[in-house]
């Protein structure tokens, strides 16, 4: 069709790539590290949000992933068993509960992270200075216009 703006077409292809990429077994492990063989792509947001936003409360969390309570705390006795997080009494409301991540979670954070940056790194090397701040600039606004106003944690 003359005229017609490709763009939504281009980046769904390009986006879909990349997540298919970024699934295979072999990626993950080089992203994430060993956490990349251990750990669900749940229990790698879980971990992210409660390292990110904690001491945060499970139904905070629940919300934030679109989830029911019930799930999420399902969710979260996995890294309880894996010594990732820790629940502790909400001292405001000795009802509720608070999530917060253990030395070892942080820990596993820290190395997940620094395996994913050092796999882009890597990728990124040859590419000239100004197209990787465009890269991060544009890729940085686009993730956040999709999770911005939805309560979702990064």
């Amino acid at each position: 069709m003359a005229g017609h703006d490709d763009t939504g077409d281009r980046v769904q292809e390009a986006v879909t790539r990349v997540v298919r990429w970024a699934s295979r077994p072999d990626v993950r492990v080089a992203l994430l590290g060993e956490a990349g063989r251990e750990l669900s792509v749940n229990d790698v947001h879980l971990l992210r949000a409660v390292v990110a936003h904690g001491p945060v409360r499970v139904s905070e969390l629940a919300e934030s992933q679109g989830v029911d309570k019930s799930t999420m705390s399902t969710q979260i006795r996995r890294l309880e068993k894996r010594d990732l997080v820790a629940r502790r009494p909400d001292p405001a409301d000795q009802r509720a509960v608070l999530l917060t991540a253990t030395a070892r979670g942080r820990r596993l954070r820290e190395r997940m992270d620094a395996a994913g940056a050092a796999l882009f790194d890597e990728h990124l090397r040859d590419w000239p200075a100004d197209d990787r701040e465009a890269l991060v600039t544009l890729l940085d606004r686009f993730s956040r216009q999709l999770t911005d106003g939805r309560g979702r944690p990064d």
